[in-house]
């Protein structure tokens, strides 16, 4: 495949974030908008925290030709810990992706009128079409879903402000009892993002062609990223009683119009699909470099996996992101302090 262009790296970057809890608003209402405006700085935070960990990651994975998470995250030689990291990594993929389909099943049920299971169904197999393909397909995923997005959240944000007339709400209170204040969210955000971002990025590293383009497409990704965030945050924290909302950003479209609600809906659809394939994409890779025999049968793994978050995914959207997300960033946080500290050691000279 053919190297990266900055703006190609930034669209992919910004293109990680934008899974089932980010477009339907549900991970910014309950890490940053439920806390008002003191919001914006916890994802301030998270931006900052975010582009610094994938810029060492990437330098790293460029330095050092590792691609296996466990070796990247942690420090020294031992086996054992590496395997325990990967492990989880794994496992926080395969959340994320368990994630992405349950909200998919649960917007397709809203948009259609079909029962939850086969609205689910429909979508697991539309992705697993997708994965069978490579990266290239991720790509120019990203390449179209990330402007459109961007300036959808920026005009649904504006609008919601003038018409409320710049009038936020007082702070609503903490969403999960994992999560208790602003600057708790913000760290943790960006942690169980970090968490399951790290690994998608790695096969990007082999495409970026130097290191300008490597911190120029990480700058503007973050520049994108705060701009969407804070449209969204801001509309939250105007009208925090769409929080309460299964997809709070469709409960905010349908105050403006209902039609805008089901146009946002689609919009959703594309970001949980592009999630939900970033994710299973880099669960096989990884798979496949612990255990090279499974490359042979690509496929079927593919298809177990994506079957068995199907199936999981009937538990509810909105339960798994109030537990699974906030307890893989506390547990990521010391990682990614191993992570920089091997970026400084093997990329400081």
């Amino acid at each position: 495949m053919k190297k990266i262009s900055t703006i190609s790296l930034a669209l992919t970057y910004v293109g990680l974030f934008l899974g089932a809890g980010f477009v339907s608003g549900q991970e910014l209402w309950q890490f940053f908008a439920c806390f008002g405006v003191r919001g914006f700085f916890g994802f301030l935070i998270s931006a900052a925290f975010c582009c610094l960990c994938n810029y060492a990651l990437l330098q790293l994975v460029c330095r050092t030709g590792e691609c296996d998470i466990g070796a990247l995250m942690t420090p020294g030689h031992h086996n054992r810990i590496r395997l325990l990291v990967s492990g989880m990594e794994y496992l926080f993929l395969f959340g994320v992706l368990v994630i992405m389909v349950a909200g998919a099943g649960a917007l397709l049920s809203d948009l259609l009128g079909l029962p939850l299971p086969l609205a689910g169904l429909i979508f697991s197999l539309i992705l697993l079409l997708a994965a069978m393909t490579d990266l290239r397909s991720l790509v120019a995923t990203f390449s179209v879903l990330v402007p459109v997005t961007t300036a959808c959240a920026v005009l649904l944000g504006a609008c919601i402000l003038v018409r409320h007339d710049f009038q936020f709400a007082s702070a609503a209170g903490s969403a999960s009892q994992l999560v208790p204040n602003w600057w708790i969210g913000g760290i943790t955000y960006a942690a169980y993002n970090l968490f399951g971002t790290l690994g998608i990025m790695v096969p990007f590293a082999r495409l970026v062609p130097n290191q300008k383009v490597l911190r120029r497409g990480l700058a503007l990704g973050s520049l994108i990223l705060i701009l969407l965030a804070s449209s969204m945050i801001a509309a939250l924290a105007v009208l925090p009683e769409t929080g309460a909302s299964a997809l709070p950003a469709s409960a905010l479209a349908e105050s403006l119009h209902p039609l805008l609600a089901s146009l946002f809906g689609i919009l959703m659809g594309l970001g949980m699909f592009a999630a939900a394939l970033g994710s299973i994409m880099a669960l096989v890779n990884q798979l496949e470099q612990r255990i090279p025999k499974l490359t042979a049968h690509r496929k079927p793994t593919l298809l177990l996996g994506i079957l068995l978050a199907y199936g999981l995914s009937l538990l509810g959207f909105g339960n798994l992101i109030s537990v699974v997300y906030p307890v893989f960033g506390y547990i990521s946080i010391p990682l990614l302090g191993f992570l920089v500290y091997n970026w400084r050691k093997n990329c400081s000279a």
